[in-house]
Order: C-alpha cells, then sequence, then structure tokens
C-alpha cells in the first residue's frame, strides 16, 4: 500500500514536470519564432528601401487579371503609362509597395478591389562604377547601402597591380575625389564611405621603380607603399659583395610628362649606419647598383687568361 502510494506521488511529480517542461519550451519557441519573424519584417522592410527611379523596368500584375500584366521602363520623367490608364503615372521615388498602392487606386476605376504587387526586375536608375586594377571591373546597381569595400568585393577584390590608393569620384552634386589608403580603409571604418548615384571608384595600379646593375635578383617592383632605397634594394636580394655600394645611382623622373630626369649618387654605406638618410622613392624611379672597379679588373684578367688558356689548348680550332 505505501509503495503504491509512493508510486502514485512520483509519477504525479513526473506529469508536472513534464507539463511545466512543455510550457516553457512553447513559450520559448513562441519568443524565439516572434524574434526570427521580426527579424524576417525587419529584413524585408530593408530590401524595400530602393527607390524607383528613371531607367528601372518594372513588372506590374494584378491578380487573376492577365490582360493587365505590364513590363514597363521608368521614363526619364520618372513615370510610367498603362494601358487602361489615361495619364502618366509618377512613381520615381517610390519603392515597390509604394507604388503598387499607388497604382491599386488607379485600377479602382474599373476593378472593384485589384490586387497589385510591383516588381524591379531591372535596375538601372542608382548606379556605380569600379575599374582600375581590380579583378571584375563593374556596373553595379545600388540597390541596397553600398560602400566602397562591398564594390571591391563585388569586383572580386584588388588585383596584384593595385597601388596603396583608392580614388572615390563623385560625379554628381556635391562633386569631387576623396583618396583613401588601403591600409586605412579596414583599419578606420570612417573612411570605407557610402558609394552615392553616379559614383566611379578607380584603383589606380602602383608605381613602378627599378633596381639593376650589381644586384642578385635585378628587375621591376611595384610602388604599393612607402619604400626606400635601401629596402628596393633588398627587394633585389641586396647587392653584391664586389658592389660599388658609395656610389649607388638613383635617377628619377622629373617634369608632369617626366621627359626630363636628374641623377643622384647615394651612399648605401651612410644609410645603413644613418637609416634616417635614407631616400624614399617615387613611381619610376631606377636604382643602379655599380660594380666595384677592382672587380671589373678581376674579370677582366680572368677573361684574358680564359681566352689566351683555350687559344693555347687549341680550343679555338672549335669556335
Amino acid at each position: 500500500m505505501i509503495q503504491r502510494k509512493f508510486s502514485f506521488i512520483w509519477y504525479s511529480f513526473f506529469l508536472s514536470c513534464l507539463f511545466l517542461t512543455n510550457t516553457v519550451w512553447a513559450q520559448g519557441t513562441a519568443q524565439v519564432s516572434g524574434s526570427g519573424a521580426a527579424n524576417a519584417a525587419e529584413k524585408s522592410a530593408k530590401g524595400n528601401d530602393y527607390r524607383i527611379g528613371p531607367g528601372d523596368v518594372l513588372l506590374i500584375e494584378v491578380a487573376g487579371e492577365p490582360d493587365l500584366k505590364h513590363k514597363v521602363k521608368v521614363l526619364e520623367q520618372g513615370t510610367i503609362r498603362l494601358r487602361h490608364i489615361d495619364r502618366d503615372l509618377k512613381v520615381a521615388g517610390l519603392n515597390e509597395h509604394e507604388a503598387a498602392a499607388l497604382l491599386r487606386q488607379e485600377f479602382l476605376v474599373i476593378l472593384k478591389e485589384p490586387q497589385v504587387t510591383v516588381f524591379i526586375e531591372e535596375y538601372r536608375a542608382k548606379m556605380a562604377s569600379i575599374a582600375g586594377a581590380v579583378n571584375k571591373p563593374l556596373q553595379m546597381a545600388l540597390t541596397r547601402e553600398i560602400r566602397v569595400y562591398d564594390l571591391i568585393s563585388q569586383a572580386g577584390g584588388l588585383s596584384d597591380k593595385a597601388g596603396s590608393v583608392i580614388q572615390l569620384i563623385h560625379t554628381q552634386e556635391p562633386e569631387g575625389v576623396e583618396t583613401i589608403q588601403v591600409a586605412d580603409l579596414i583599419r578606420k571604418p570612417e573612411l570605407n564611405r557610402v558609394v552615392r548615384d553616379g559614383d566611379f571608384v578607380n584603383v589606380p595600379e602602383a608605381g613602378i621603380i627599378y633596381v639593376s646593375g650589381n644586384v642578385n635578383k635585378p628587375g621591376a617592383f611595384p610602388l604599393k607603399e612607402s619604400l626606400k632605397l635601401s629596402q628596393a634594394v633588398a627587394m633585389a636580394g641586396g647587392a653584391a659583395p664586389d658592389s660599388k655600394k658609395k656610389e649607388v645611382v638613383l635617377q628619377r623622373a622629373d617634369g608632369p610628362d617626366q621627359s626630363a630626369s636628374t641623377k643622384q649618387i647615394v651612399n648605401l654605406f651612410e644609410i645603413e649606419k644613418d637609416p634616417s638618410k635614407d631616400i624614399l622613392l617615387k613611381p619610376y624611379d631606377v636604382i643602379l647598383v655599380p660594380e666595384s672597379n677592382r672587380a671589373k679588373q678581376t674579370r677582366s684578367l680572368v677573361q684574358a687568361f680564359a681566352g689566351g688558356l683555350a687559344s693555347a689548348l687549341g680550343w679555338g680550332i672549335f669556335r
């Protein structure tokens, strides 16, 4: 008897816990569901921020009325013209829902309760472009808030030839050009500007500097950021041991057309001792690391000796 009473009490307790758990779970689910619905509504509202403008192509449908389906382009005046409506309708500046509400009122003349929907099939009103040293130059419709970094991402990112700056060119009022350092675009969020209608983002290619002469890897190198002469020599594999480091030549183009140039002799030994004497390079600078006179004389002697030895051994016969 006592055992049955205990079992009954335990079973009642179990049912109470189960009911409480289900109640709490249901409340939590309702809250999550409500939160999800709110987020979906917010997302939907943000999706309707785009305002119709000239050049956009609209698809207009009326439920149950296939004859009233229209595909129209918004004219430069911001208006559209539809069959059964004897006047131009101003839709520029409206979003999809607002345009549908406007057309619903117009169709009341011929229909009792028209259910109208408006879709923007082609966005052409607000556009921005990006070109230059990006992987996929493009023109993009501004259907939502777009920032400089977003536009670069849509263009496939910066190419290997990209320099250290980005130009944001505003073609509409207020006009102007903003120059943004690539490194600052991520470090300083305030420089990641909102792209406006008609804006053009240009990514200039990096300038080129040349290192030649008695270095291990001579060649052309992109000038993507602040670069000094000693760093450029290091990029070229460093000066060879038999270099004339006291007489490194820096040839620099001058003038807007770069037709003239200046020549400067730089002591690389002094720069190594005092880095403050290092020189900041400019695009198209040419660095020449000369070979020491002793090395030239030694090489000449070796070549002369090798030639004489070849003649003595009769190698000249086979030349």
